[in-house]
């Protein structure tokens, strides 16, 4: 085996579990939304550059804080709102 297998295993904590690979918060998603502006997953993803997963995940945090709406227009499609401050 070489170094390179190393070098491109991703980093993992004491509990094993894969470290995130961004510095990017729930509460940077959260300010990242304009009030009032309609939001797709894969825009806050791409704006923060963050993985589409990660973005949903913090997403749905958010609205089951109540500090978002979450609509589904469609069956495979979720629109995400910030209310108005």
């Amino acid at each position: 085996m070489d170094d390179t297998s190393d070098q491109n295993e991703k980093q993992r904590n004491e509990k094993g579990q894969y470290t995130a690979e961004h510095s990017v918060t729930v509460e940077d998603v959260f300010e990242e939304m304009e009030p009032l502006e309609p939001y797709t997953t894969r825009e806050i993803a791409d704006d923060l550059s963050i993985p589409r997963r990660t973005a949903y995940e913090f997403l749905e945090e958010l609205a089951e804080r109540d500090r978002i709406r979450k609509k589904k227009p469609e069956l495979r499609r979720v629109i995400w709102i910030r209310e108005r401050s």
